[in-house]
């Protein structure tokens, strides 16, 4: 693997092309499979004790369109195994308008920069996991928003300083509910600041929206539930890479506040997560070991409330994992994880969608995970 900061080459291949040929494509793919030692049970919506190869696997396409000499249209196209068995969706279109060389404007469908591989998460190839840690990275359930967004640029002291904040909107199914329930998010707005240099880069992001749900006909979430509020969350990170030795860690905190209608806090508990990733480089080989935290707060039992209120995430987990760099453009990466859900914590179980039969607080799952990924 190249000697940088994971990802970095493979997002300025796919998120800073400039070129002068009036459209480019850049792809990426990832197929991978995965299993756990439980069974009747299912973790992360589509992990069973059967040998599975629709979590991981997925194929992107970005578009790139010269418009004007300071202008483009950027698209990306992705098919997730995962969603609906690869169908196609926009993960994000937008219009890139540079006003000067360090300050750019970002209108349309727009990543939200709210964690540090934010802008590449699809992209398997740009970061030493299978996939991200979970429970930091599925506290926001949003990863776009349809607004616009800011861009400024500037070299610090041989560093590099970017600040980006942005406003919108959007519409998501909420986790959990089988589709039956659909939250809106609107007066939606956030900030990322992140320092760079060629050894480390550190991002502080925070975003605020307020939240209205409602219930869909023929969802599968008891009974018809409505609810209002806002949610904060603030999120910290920080990768480097010196030597042989590549680290990340992030934390994350997200904060739900009660509206007048029924209990918000009953779908999207508060809850605080983290997570540490080391590795050392060794040749082509990237040995790692990840431990990260889940922790939801207990439910206060607001009245109204869902008959089933969701108790959150709470969880440990232990990743050993190995990356190898097959050659410019491919990675093969094999992972085994101990997972443990926390039940202590209002009948949490973790990131299962229910627990395993005879499952008791201390035990733990073992997740197997292998994947090849690759830019094109």
């Amino acid at each position: 693997m190249k000697r940088v900061i994971v990802g970095a080459a493979s997002v300025a291949a796919l998120a800073m092309a400039h070129q002068a040929s009036a459209i480019e494509f850049d792809g990426f793919l990832s197929a991978g499979f995965a299993t756990h030692d439980q069974e009747n049970a299912t973790y992360l919506d589509t992990v069973t004790d059967d040998i599975r190869f629709d979590n991981d696997s997925k194929f992107g396409l970005q578009i790139t369109a010269d418009v004007a000499q300071n202008m483009q249209a950027v698209a990306q196209v992705l098919a997730a195994g995962s969603d609906e068995n690869f169908d196609l969706d926009i993960e994000w279109a937008y219009l890139d308008w540079a006003l000067t060389d360090s300050f750019s404007l970002r209108g349309g469908k727009v990543k939200e920069p709210v964690f540090l591989i934010s802008d590449y998460i699809e992209v398997g190839y740009a970061y030493p996991w299978i996939r991200p840690p979970q429970e930091v990275y599925r506290n926001n359930p949003i990863n776009t928003i349809n607004g616009l967004e800011a861009l400024y640029q500037a070299d610090v002291g041989g560093m590099s300083l970017i600040f980006q904040p942005y406003i919108g909107t959007n519409t998501e199914a909420v986790p959990g509910t089988n589709g039956g329930v659909q939250f809106d998010a609107s007066n939606f707005y956030g900030a990322a600041v992140q320092v760079a240099s060629r050894s480390f880069t550190f991002q502080l992001s925070f975003l605020q929206t307020d939240v209205e749900t409602s219930d869909l006909t023929g969802g599968g979430f008891p009974p018809a539930f409505t609810a209002e509020g806002d949610a904060q969350l603030i999120s910290a990170g920080l990768s480097w890479d010196v030597r042989n030795f590549v680290g990340y860690t992030e934390f994350v905190t997200r904060d739900i506040t009660d509206g007048a209608i029924n209990s918000m806090s009953a779908l999207f508990p508060d809850q605080d997560a983290w997570y540490v990733t080391l590795g050392y480089r060794m040749g082509n080989y990237l040995p790692h070991i990840t431990i990260a935290n889940s922790e939801a707060d207990p439910l206060a039992g607001a009245s109204p409330s869902p008959a089933t209120p969701n108790p959150g995430v709470s969880q440990d987990s232990i990743t050993l994992g190995v990356r190898y760099e097959i050659n410019d453009s491919a990675a093969f990466k094999f992972e085994v994880q101990s997972i443990e859900p926390d039940q202590t914590n209002a009948g949490s179980t973790g990131l299962f969608n229910a627990l395993p039969a005879g499952f008791t607080n201390g035990d733990t799952a073992t997740l197997i995970s292998a994947s090849v990924d690759v830019i094109f």
